[in-house]
């Protein structure tokens, strides 16, 4: 297997840490006396302690050394003590024993899409990804490398069989191979569709036969809106070639922007410097806030947490698919998601979804995301994604009378 190093793109090449954050462990020293790093004085800092309550009852508080830590500069790869939970969080939640330079906590998972464009795609480069995708690792993508190789997506996910046509007509062509595969692998953004377990052994096995990197982005991994086992992730069938992005977003507050990318040493080393040049560290308070809470609630009472928000987030999908069975055409089809938010629905050919919402929206009052939005091929022109995340079913059920509404006013327009 080629090593992460030799696959990196021209400009992450031969960087070099930054020499004042390679002091940052020696400053934890017991003892030590630190002239170096010119961090603010804790006696300047305004607070004097925080507590946060939690819908369930549970409290935190931040006051003394572990306000001061959480309010000053920190360790570019995160944080000690949310580091080691993270470790903690990975074995329980994917059974994956992760080392401890094998983690970097992240400002959301969308900068671990930046990080891994920044990293390894040159301009001539391409990665796979599924037709449709998610915009904005298209837009991470597109801003280091134009080209990619668009694979189809049906109601398994990622179409490994086309996949492995494609990788080998490139191969017998003599042409250049993708730098890494790009894959949603649960409540896929913005198919709605999980990636099955054959064919994420497929997709392992091709990217061995033709040693690529997986980039496994999974934020709607305990967005579970199915009772059943969960399927392994890429990583823990491929722990040496997958780079793995988390994301608490969806399961805990977005507006905290953590994440967490894993994956081979070597490739996390390369995250570290990225972040010593761009942002220093994510946020000490926000990994204090999740880290404690995380300790106060407990592994297994955190899923609880989780859990309980997925009975809404399946409460509202059961009105969607039923609203939709009921008021929209036959010839509208979708598949019903067992992971996510998202439902994509596919309208009868010759129907322009961007056109149906620039000129209907403003009358009928409903709007939804047209699926040229999710397209690299200029395509899915029919095609529009729904979310069923931010409103009743009450809401859910009238959106679709006013959908169904605007549908026919767009055959009309289709058949002109």
């Amino acid at each position: 297997m080629q090593s992460i190093t030799a696959r990196l793109a021209v400009r992450a090449q031969g960087r070099t840490p930054s020499p004042i954050r390679e002091l940052v462990p020696l400053m934890k020293i017991p003892g030590i006396i630190s002239l170096g790093g010119g961090y603010p004085n804790p006696e300047t800092f305004v607070f004097s302690d925080v507590e946060v309550r939690f819908k369930s009852g549970a409290a935190i508080r931040l006051t003394g050394k572990g306000l001061t830590e959480a309010s000053q500069y920190g360790a570019s790869d995160g944080s000690p003590a949310m580091r080691q939970t993270l470790v903690e969080w990975h074995k329980h939640k994917d059974d994956v024993v992760l080392a401890d330079n094998e983690l970097v906590v992240l400002n959301g998972s969308q900068e671990g899409l930046f990080i891994m464009a920044y990293l390894f795609l040159d301009p001539d480069d391409t990665v796979v990804v599924s037709e449709p995708d998610y915009p904005g690792a298209l837009s991470a993508f597109g801003a280091f490398a134009k080209g990619t190789v668009s694979i189809p997506l049906d109601g398994h996910g990622l179409d490994t069989t086309e996949l492995g046509l494609r990788l080998a007509g490139l191969t017998e062509a003599g042409q250049k191979l993708p730098k890494f595969v790009y894959c949603v692998p649960n409540g896929h953004n913005p198919g709605g569709v999980a990636l099955s377990l054959e064919r994420r052994k497929e997709l392992v096995a091709l990217c061995e036969r033709y040693d690529l990197l997986i980039l496994e982005d999974d934020p709607y991994q305990l967005v579970r809106l199915e009772d059943g086992p969960m399927r392994p992730t890429l990583q823990s069938l491929a722990p040496e070639r997958v780079v793995r992005l988390d994301s608490f977003s969806k399961i805990f507050a977005p507006g905290l922007r953590l994440g967490y990318a894993s994956g081979p040493a070597e490739a996390m080393r390369q995250f570290v410097l990225f972040k010593q040049a761009s942002n220093l560290h994510t946020s000490s308070f926000a990994q204090a806030l999740l880290s404690e809470f995380m300790r106060t609630a407990g592994y297994d009472g955190f899923r609880t947490e989780i859990a309980k928000s997925c009975v809404l987030y399946r409460k509202n999908r059961d009105a969607m698919v039923a609203a939709a069975r009921e008021l929209l055409p036959k010839s509208v089809s979708f598949n019903v998601p067992t992971e996510g938010m998202f439902i994509w629905f596919e309208l009868p050919e010759g129907c322009d979804a961007k056109r149906m919402i620039e000129l209907d929206t403003r009358t009928d009052l409903v709007i939804a995301v047209p699926g040229s939005a999710f397209s690299t091929r200029g395509g899915l022109r029919n095609c529009l994604r729904a979310s069923f995340s931010m409103v009743t079913p009450e809401e859910i059920r009238e959106g679709m009378v006013r959908m169904a509404r605007m549908l026919d006013k767009e055959q009309r327009r289709a058949k002109v």
